[in-house]
């Protein structure tokens, strides 16, 4: 049986039709520019478009309430592919420093520095993640198709 609170969860990106990951509200209340920031609505709740090739970052069941990557105050790792883009938030590793450091050693140790880092100081994925959630799947994802593009 389907619950009202259930149903509350059953909707996808307008625009791409991607179901997305559910964020809590802190996560657009602190990475949305003032501009998109003045139409988000505390009491709805919000997705994160997971699609690369989509602009749609945030999104509601409410008719309106999406959020473009150009209202973010930094770019959101799964939709720019760029070098200088982070692949950890909390910690500021980004897909540069990750092909540094392989380029000098011929390996990675950053999945080992973040979860050092995660027991202390601590991590803040959902104010600083535009992704709401930990990077460490998309840090793993980096490091493993940098070796093997050979991008290094």
């Amino acid at each position: 049986m389907i619950t009202a609170q259930r149903i509350d969860h059953l909707f996808i990106c307008p625009k791409c039709a991607n179901e997305g990951n559910k964020v809590k509200i802190i996560t657009p209340q602190t990475l949305l520019k003032e501009g998109a920031l003045e139409r988000l609505k505390n009491k709805l709740a919000y997705k994160f478009c997971q699609k690369p090739d989509c602009d749609v970052v945030y999104f509601s069941k409410e008719s309106g309430h999406v959020f473009l990557t150009s209202g973010l105050k930094l770019p959101a790792t799964v939709k720019d592919p760029g070098l200088d883009i982070f692949v950890c938030y909390c910690f500021g590793h980004t897909r540069e420093s990750v092909l540094d450091e392989i380029k000098k050693t011929g390996d990675s140790t950053v999945l080992q520095d973040i979860k050092a880092k995660m027991k202390d100081p601590g991590c803040f994925c959902e104010r600083s993640n535009p992704q709401g959630d930990c990077c460490l799947g998309n840090v793993q994802d980096w490091v493993t198709s940098a070796k093997n593009q050979k991008l290094i």
